[in-house]
């Protein structure tokens, strides 16, 4: 694995199509590696066992309808982290608040 990273570190600093590319695999598994995404996979399976009776195709197409939207989601923030120029993390005392709303909204909803 430790491998794998010095690669990508050293082909992000190569050409272009290579750069885009390695950038592409980082981002892929900043999300799978990451724990705040680990700590979902329980959320996810909790739902899927609350539906009820559901074939294993079923469960496989909402799961991977959640994980898409969650990839849907960091990527708009990314594009709009980069639009700004800045990071989202410094969107001012109203943004906190409706990040916050958004959080408390999902957890009722779970």
């Amino acid at each position: 694995m430790e491998k794998l990273f010095t690669m990508l570190t050293h082909a992000v600093e190569g050409t272009a199509a290579i750069s885009l590319a390695a950038a592409f695999v980082w981002g892929i598994l900043s999300i799978l590696l990451s724990p705040c995404h680990l700590s979902s996979i329980p959320l996810i399976i909790g739902f899927i066992g609350q539906q009820g009776n559901m074939s294993p195709r079923q469960a496989f197409i909402t799961s991977s309808l959640f994980a898409v939207g969650i990839l849907i989601t960091i990527g708009l923030i990314g594009a709009v982290t980069a639009a700004l120029g800045r990071m989202v993390g410094s969107v001012g005392r109203y943004g906190n608040y409706f990040v916050a709303f958004i959080f408390f909204i999902v957890g009722l909803l779970l």
